[in-house]
């Protein structure tokens, strides 16, 4: 049998091996580890230069990297993710990702009204991607409540665009494809 699998893949099944053993042979370790703290070991190995918070809403499955992004964007036989802008004005202004709708900061009832607005006639497995990138990810007053607001909807596909730094500096700067809006 043989499996098609990424290199990513590949080192996750390496890493990951050691603990689906442990936990079935029912070790100490096993019993003393919730299943929640073996997940999120996991997700740690998965890509550990992703930051995920316990306070976080979602997983690592539900996070998108600039790369990836772009490159669904570049690829004309995917299907393209309805993508929403969910920080301040005048940096979406600056420049915004293709195609990306603006609906305000998710931080005020204003733009999670905004994004209520704009998902009222969207069908909840719609690929749905999320960005702010006005401050550091661990910081971001904006993309919690946006993603939240999202799964409140009942919206089964939605990710969130990692961006650990700032939108200028982990996409922009990257020359990744922008927009600007006068």
């Amino acid at each position: 049998m043989s499996l098609n699998l990424s290199a990513l893949e590949k080192k996750i099944l390496v890493c990951a091996l050691p603990l689906i053993i442990i936990v079935l042979s029912g070790s100490t370790f096993a019993q003393t580890n919730s299943v929640q703290e073996l997940k999120k070991n996991v997700q740690i190995i998965k890509d550990k230069s992703i930051s995920i918070q316990p306070s976080d809403p979602w997983t690592i499955d539900h996070i998108i990297t600039a790369e990836e992004l772009s490159n669904e964007l570049k690829n004309s036989g995917e299907k393209k993710p309805l993508i929403y802008y969910v920080g301040f004005d005048f940096l979406y202004k600056q420049s915004h990702i293709p195609g990306s709708v603006y609906t305000g900061p998710a931080n005020k009832q204003q733009g999670l009204d905004k994004i209520k607005s704009e998902l009222k006639n969207v069908k909840l497995d719609q690929y749905i991607v999320i960005y702010c990138g006005c401050c550091p990810w661990t910081d971001c007053p904006n993309i919690r409540q946006a993603y939240n607001t999202c799964k409140k909807l009942g919206f089964t596909n939605v990710k969130v665009l990692y961006i650990p730094n700032s939108f200028a500096a982990d996409w922009k700067n990257k020359g990744y494809p922008i927009e600007r809006k006068n």
